[in-house]
């Protein structure tokens, strides 16, 4: 081999060497960007967990005020009703009492217009 060979083979491999330095940089660069990237994802993984804890918490609240709105809503009817059929009752008395004293018929009628 020549001098003139010895030094463009020295000189590739020595670019060969700059291209592997920089490649080296790169991947160093690179691997310090997926661990970043891996981090924050770990990080929203933790937060998409709480948040689903959260809703389920959520979820079991809205159904437990859901089913007491439901016994609420059944003891009012309840109510309701008793109410109705009580005044119904003191209606037909006060009718029978009306009829033999000429006294307003009805007072206490829940029908439509008398409520």
């Amino acid at each position: 081999m020549n001098q003139d060979t010895l030094k463009l083979i020295t000189a590739k491999i020595e670019k060969t060497l700059e291209h592997a330095r920089v490649l080296k940089s790169e991947k160093v660069n690179l691997e310090t960007m997926i661990a970043d990237l891996r981090e924050n994802i770990s990080e929203k993984d933790k937060t998409i967990n709480e948040l689903k804890s959260t809703n389920e918490q959520h979820l079991a609240e809205i159904r437990s005020l859901q089913e007491a709105l439901n016994e609420r809503d059944s003891k009012l009817e309840e109510s309701e009703k008793a109410l109705v059929e009580a005044v119904e009752t003191l209606d037909k008395v006060l009718d029978k009492e009306n009829a033999t004293n000429n006294s307003l018929p009805g007072l206490f009628s829940i029908s439509e217009g008398n409520a």
